[in-house]
């Protein structure tokens, strides 16, 4: 099975143990082999999965050696913004605010509620990176087993009337309890935060806001990241101006209406109001009550969950002026002197409306059809205006990362939203204060010179597809982002000096995602759309492969990072182009770096049903005969540790010199580490998919690796394209997707300013189609050959190694 080490600095936090490795009170002193750390916590507690992160620390699912049974462990980290080390005196004070707040925690006892089973602290390791982090805390809590909401809603789409009412009903009941019982509040309640156990009973979890404020003491309460999920918090929470028991039922009716309409949250939120009754028809009571959850004003909610419970059942008689026996809100910055009773209130205005305004109705239907024919003629700028998966501006894709403070990220939000509402100028305000404090940001980057292109109107359109995870807690968008970076740049670069004509460059963000039977349908909806000119992204072969036939014969496709090569099993049709060379490429330069070596037996593991994988693993068996070395082993890996081991055993078994990894980025997360570690004497060889920060971070000698990749930033003077990422992004630390995007958005400039004037997606197919076309690229010309793939030129594709922790290239690779 897997451990892992729960040191936030570990540079190796997956250690391997055998499988007879079961009886833990025999090895109780067992320590991680990178940083030292023992990874059996109190002798008893052993962290087997990673299951969540963010900005306080890590949650794993553990083993209790004591009780012979599974847990929840969180580890919590104390915050210093200004990363000064906490004084002696501040840990004892923070330490002793832990306790009085999980003591607090573990006397809430509720047959729904995670039973909080232990907590403590522990010393950080002493090579710790951070030195102000002298302690880490930790939660341990009963393991729920089953599903989250926001998964469940992925996998089976928006949830029927009477199902929400059931789930609403069940959650009320837990919050009458923490609430009239406990006088405790959640603060951050959310579809993730809520999990359906096997037999339908829903557990509310993550108890512990009060916790983690107590871990931040220096940090005001605008920027605390303990002050919940920015979207499902209330206008007070966001704002530091109190928390009610009112509060949390905000975020349950902005969970429900989520689970009614099968959207995003951010989809649902427009002009600073919940628009969530457009896309779903309910029952009027339904409506009416989460409207009432969802009022801005705390003062206009229901004070209870008890007085909810009451309007679910259709008992609406309700006492305004009454409070539930020892409830009471937690705040005196607003008067709760009166409540109004939405249901009879609404009975009054229905009549109102009939008596008095119906002849005012018709006056402003007849406004709306104005205003629909203006629309008609004056679309909105996104061309995916509220569908999942895209957006120009409108919406948020990328999900916000933990280390983000939420003060900062709300700019973010505030920006989309008024994009999403076309005022530009308040979205630019919003996002160049974003930016302000996040530069690394691309999403941001593009929706702000997005916004700046609608309102120098008639802008040119592109999509750019990325393989963009809706769920920070289950798995990384590096991938998407190191992409979009790319983009961004070229992006910036071209608006700054104010386009062609003063038409501005707009980006439209796909997420094309990781599943193969979504790309058709998502290429598919790329194609009607006739304002958007050309396409660049997809990140796999598979997924280039998949999408093209959905644009052959209507519009281009620029693809950065593909490269399986054009054979009878990998087709693409003339409307493809790709500006990484193709597997051929990075096999020739494995294979001379074997001759320089003098290394001769090869092994081969490979991820099977893969293009990029098979490409690979084909070319590399043509170049190792053709400078006659001998292949000695062929080993499929999926993603089994077991797989793996066995394949080492084989390749160590026939003497192999060399195992070259033909993988997936996917098979490469899970397995490329554990090959370089337990792969003793033989040398490891890669293309691209290696190429991780968590390779490079695996301690491994300097003659151990090399990868093949498509750039690699330069070893000395920085580059043009490497300054402007400094000040763009404020790191010139970027990769080769983002050279790659670089590139693949130069060339679709480039097509553009060749058909200045005469903008449609066949002109553009024939700029990219002309013998001379030529674009500038980071490091050589962007040129296509007759396939549409680019030309191997000198600048293209080098090796890289591991030296001090950081991927540097190989000089010898250039040839």
């Amino acid at each position: 099975m897997k451990i892992y080490c729960t040191n936030p600095n570990c540079r190796y936090p997956e250690n391997e143990v055998p499988d007879e490795f079961r009886n833990l009170r025999n090895h109780q002193q067992r320590y991680c082999s990178s940083c030292g750390m023992t990874l059996i916590l109190k002798t008893r507690y052993l962290p087997k999965e990673q299951i969540g992160w963010g900005g306080f620390g890590k949650t794993f699912k553990a083993w209790d050696a004591h009780l012979q049974q599974q847990c929840v462990v969180k580890q919590l980290q104390p915050r210093n913004t200004n990363r000064n080390p906490f004084s002696q005196s501040e840990l004892e004070s923070i330490k002793k605010s832990f306790e009085e707040e999980a003591r607090a925690l573990r006397d809430i006892k509720h047959e729904q509620i995670p039973q909080l089973y232990d907590y403590f602290e522990l010393p950080a390791p002493s090579d710790s990176q951070e030195e102000f982090r002298k302690e880490l805390f930790y939660l341990v809590q009963e393991y729920v087993q089953g599903e989250t909401l926001d998964k469940e809603l992925n996998n089976k789409g928006r949830f029927s009337e009477p199902e929400v009412v059931q789930d609403l009903g069940q959650l009320l009941n837990v919050l009458k309890y923490i609430h009239e019982k406990r006088q405790v509040i959640h603060r951050d309640i959310k579809l993730s935060n809520i999990i359906r156990h096997e037999n339908g009973t829903l557990y509310l979890i993550d108890f512990g806001a009060a916790v983690k404020r107590k871990l931040e003491p220096k940090i005001p309460v605008e920027q605390s990241m303990a002050m919940g999920t920015p979207i499902f918090a209330p206008p007070e929470q966001l704002a530091g101006k109190g928390i009610f028991f009112s509060s949390d039922l905000y975020s349950l009716a902005a969970t429900c209406i989520c689970l009614l309409t099968g959207r995003n949250v951010n989809e649902l939120w427009n002009q600073n109001r919940w628009i969530w009754r457009e896309y779903v028809n309910v029952n009027d009571n339904l409506a009416e009550i989460l409207d009432r959850m969802l009022s801005y004003q705390p003062e206009d909610r229901y004070e209870s969950a008890e007085q909810v419970i009451t309007a679910l059942s259709g008992q609406t008689s309700l006492n305004p002026n009454s409070k539930p026996s020892g409830a009471r809100e937690k705040s005196q910055e607003f008067d709760f002197t009166t409540i109004r009773d939405s249901t009879s209130y609404s009975l009054r205005l229905n009549r109102l409306i009939k008596k008095l305004f119906l002849p005012i109705g018709l006056v402003l239907l007849g406004s709306a059809i104005a205003l629909l024919i203006n629309w008609s003629l004056h679309p909105p700028i996104c061309d995916f205006q509220k569908k999942s998966g895209f957006s120009c501006g409108e919406a948020i894709l990328i999900p916000q990362n933990p280390r983000i403070a939420e003060a900062i990220f709300a700019n973010k939000i505030r920006g989309s939203t008024a994009f999403g509402q076309g005022d530009f100028n308040q979205a630019i305000v919003y996002l160049k204060k974003y930016l302000a404090s996040n530069q690394n940001d691309p999403e941001a980057r593009i929706y702000l010179n997005n916004a700046k292109a609608a309102m120098a109107k008639n802008p040119l359109k592109i999509a750019a597809a990325v393989p963009i995870i809706d769920d920070q807690l289950n798995g990384s968008n590096d991938i998407a982002e190191q992409m979009l970076r790319g983009f961004a740049h070229v992006q910036d670069n071209f608006n700054q000096n104010q386009g062609i004509d003063g038409r501005l460059l707009f980006l439209e963000i796909v997420s094309t995602g990781w599943q193969k039977n979504k790309i058709k349908q998502i290429a598919d909806a790329i194609a009607s759309k006739e304002n958007i000119l050309g396409v660049i992204g997809y990140y796999t072969s598979d997924s280039i492969q998949e999408a093209a036939p959905s644009y052959d014969g209507k519009m281009v496709v620029i693809s950065p990072t593909s490269t399986a090569v054009r054979d009878s099993a990998f087709k693409l049709n003339n409307y493809i182009f790709r500006v990484s060379p193709d597997n051929s490429a990075a096999a020739e330069k494995l294979v001379k770096f074997m001759v320089r070596q003098n290394l001769i037996k090869t092994a081969i593991f490979y991820e099977p049903n893969e293009s990029f994988a098979a490409s690979l693993k084909k070319e590399f068996e043509n170049v190792v005969f053709k400078y006659r070395r001998q292949l000695v082993n062929e080993c499929p890996v999926i993603q089994s540790t077991t797989e793996v081991l066995n394949c080492l055993r084989e390749a160590k078994e026939t003497n192999a010199e060399v195992i070259m990894l033909a993988f997936s980025d996917k098979v490469s997360r899970i397995a490329a580490t554990l090959i370089i570690n337990q792969s003793e004497n033989i040398t490891i060889l890669g293309a691209d998919t290696p190429y991780f920060e968590s390779v490079s971070q695996a301690n491994i000698p300097v003659d151990k690796l090399r990868i093949a990749v498509r750039w690699h930033r330069s070893n000395s003077a920085n580059s043009k394209f490497e300054q402007e990422s400094v000040k763009l992004w404020g790191t010139g630390d970027v990769n080769w997707r983002t050279a790659m995007s670089y590139d693949a958005t130069m060339a679709m400039v480039e097509a553009l300013k060749r058909i200045q004037g005469n903008y449609t997606r066949q002109k553009l197919y024939e700029a990219l189609n002309e013998r001379d076309f030529s674009a500038d690229g980071v490091t050589a010309k962007v040129e296509f050959n007759d396939l549409g793939d680019r030309k191997s030129l000198p600048g293209i594709g080098v090796l890289v190694k591991v030296e001090n922790n950081r991927f540097i290239v190989d000089k010898t690779s250039y040839n």
